[in-house]
């Protein structure tokens, strides 16, 4: 039977968590261009310290309109600005069900044409001229309605560009929000109302509670429209009006705090309200190895500042350096000018493509007190658990960024091979992550008794009727260890010593055991190693011949003039101590980690 997974593709690729995180991916060609130092770098302790350079990352521009409403009122094809105190209307009428809002009293003219029904984006949008068959899921896999962005779309470049999703309204336009939004139609206008929260509680978030986020929109029948912000604790959206230009004008970029009567009028006006920007991984990498030297085999760092994100938790950078074959390696390409351009001779490995920010979730030792329990991918589902497990009574700390850590890490070996079964090559991953039906028990786990491995998979129980339980599925919360097929691929056992396992396919579900564990009806195939080392070749280095010991770098980062602030030194030494201890115990103290600037 021909695999349905199809055939791995490959290139050198930013490595990223997003399929165990959403079921997708998003995939970005590895950037050669040479890296280069944007800072001073010292130590302190056994932690790396970096300071930016003065406008490394730019400056930030956060959101400044609460209390207060913008107003626009169209001169032709343009509109005037200003801003008036808050004109808020506490009434907001019936919820919407979904995305599309029809007009019964009036048409709302704007871009040229007049509009009875339009399309509201939970995440702060409105859309029209489209339906909403044709847009389709975001990165996350929700259905918004609105204005899509891109997975790692920064605000402050993307702003700029969305004429090219015109006729739109960016009331407040920021990924990821969810809540409820309302329409209220009267005779000469409609007001669309949101009441939204920021993710939180799981690992890509920056807060382990709701947030409060309440913003209206005020569609007049004359055409002017006006954007009330009753109250906003989100500090980075997008704000503007894009009709489709009637010529070749430049979207204006403002600060509509700042405008006066006199500015304008704009055709298509906006601002992008945004924290510093996102780093290129090369600048750190090189920053760090052109002042230390080149003995890291990987990089992490921490901040205690934003940047233009909407995860908390950032992406891998590579794999960059480590000659080892047999593995599916995806850096087929350029091999050289990805060493170049991380400033490496090939020690250095891999890294993260970013700074992760102190105040995040991921940065937490354990969740906040309070912090209401989420579900199954959340750490705070497991307080408890973890506790009882521990000889302390205590849930390993910092559970999220060694996870994180530990998963990234993982993307160094894992998970591109396929294996040649009966004469044909099939994928065992969705890439670069394992196939949820892949049987990928871990070796020696760190949370809990039973774990999948956190390069993906699942733990299944074979029911010996054509069904099958997922005892545990593939995220990697809380942090978990490694398979015996990752641990072959990264040199740690032998072919030998790993297990035979098997693959489900055309996964069916059918019900829950009485633990409420999911049930599949499924096609099982079994793998051995050898099918994929007759896919792959066997691992070079072998197990008698590879790296064991290896080191980590603990970047702090701190903005220039500014010492780290102890809370980030405090985490960061945190993290580290407890890094050190989830390798040794994932790896069955087969390898060792440092984690030293020296």
């Amino acid at each position: 039977m021909r695999n349905p997974l199809g055939r791995i593709w490959r290139s050198a690729v930013f490595v990223s968590c997003g399929m165990l995180l959403f079921g997708g991916v998003s995939y970005a060609q590895q950037d050669t261009e040479p890296g280069h130092s944007i800072g001073n770098v010292s130590t302190e302790g056994d932690l790396i310290v970096m300071e930016l350079a003065d406008g490394a990352l730019g400056k930030p521009n956060l959101f400044d309109l609460s209390g207060r409403t913008l107003r626009f009122r169209p001169e032709g094809p343009r509109y005037r600005v200003e801003i008036v105190p808050l004109r808020w209307d506490s009434d907001y009428g019936p919820q919407l069900t979904g995305a599309q809002a029809n007009l019964q009293n009036f048409a709302f003219p704007f871009s040229g044409k007049v509009w009875n029904s339009f399309l509201v984006g939970t995440t702060g949008s409105i859309r029209f001229g489209i339906s909403e068959k044709d847009i389709g899921p975001d990165p996350y896999g929700h259905r918004d309605g609105g204005i899509v962005l891109d997975r790692f779309d920064q605000l402050s470049e993307v702003a700029g560009k969305l004429t090219d999703k015109a006729p739109a309204i960016g009331v407040f336009l920021k990924p990821r929000m969810s809540g409820p939004h309302y329409l209220k139609e009267l005779s000469d206008r409609v007001i669309i109302t949101w009441d939204l929260t920021e993710p939180f509680g799981g690992l890509l978030d920056f807060t382990w509670f709701k947030t409060i986020n309440r913003f209206q929109a005020v569609l007049h029948r004359d055409g002017s429209l006006e954007m009330s912000y009753k109250e906003l604790t989100a500090k980075d959206g997008i704000v503007g009006i894009y009709p489709v230009p009637s010529s070749e004008e430049k979207p204006a970029a403002v600060h509509f705090s700042s405008l006066s009567h006199k500015d304008g009028p704009f055709e298509v006006v906006y601002e992008s309200f945004h924290y510093l920007a996102v780093p290129r991984p090369q600048d750190l990498s090189c920053t760090i190895i052109k002042a230390l030297g080149d003995r890291f085999d990987f990089l992490a760092y921490y901040s205690d500042f934003r940047t233009d994100s909407q995860e908390a938790s950032p992406v891998s950078d590579g794999p960059i350096g480590g000659n080892v074959t047999g593995i599916g390696n995806p850096r087929h390409e350029q091999t050289h000018q990805v060493l170049e351009s991380r400033c490496t001779q090939g020690r250095f490995q891999l890294g993260l493509a970013q700074p992760v920010w102190v105040g995040s979730n991921e940065a937490q030792e354990v969740p906040a007190e309070g912090a209401p329990v989420g579900n199954s991918h959340d750490i705070t589902f497991y307080t408890r658990l973890l506790a009882e497990g521990s000889p302390d009574g205590k849930p390993f700390p910092y559970s999220y960024a060694v996870g994180h850590l530990g998963h990234e890490v993982g993307h160094r070996w894992s998970a591109y091979v396929s294996a040649k079964i009966n004469g044909e090559t099939i994928s065992l991953g969705q890439w670069p992550h394992w196939a949820p039906g892949l049987q990928t028990r871990v070796a020696f786990p760190y949370s809990l008794p039973t774990e999948a491995s956190t390069m993906g998979g699942g733990v299944w129980q074979d029911n010996l009727n054509g069904s099958y339980t997922q005892l545990r599925d593939f995220f990697f919360v809380p942090a978990t260890g490694y398979s015996y097929l990752d641990l072959y691929l990264m040199g740690l056992i032998s072919a030998a010593e790993v297990p035979d396992f098997f693959v489900l396919q055309n996964l069916t579900r059918v019900g829950k055991d009485v633990n409420g564990n999911a049930i599949f009806k499924a096609e099982r195939t079994k793998v051995t190693i050898q099918d994929v080392i007759a896919a792959e070749g066997p691992r070079l280095p072998d197990v008698d011949h590879s790296q064991r010991k290896f080191n980590t770098g603990i970047v702090i980062v701190a903005e220039r003039g500014r010492r780290p602030s102890h809370e980030l030194t405090e985490q960061a030494n945190g993290i580290r101590q407890q890094w050190i201890q989830y390798w040794e115990t994932t790896t069955g103290h087969r390898a060792s980690m440092t984690a030293s600037p020296r």
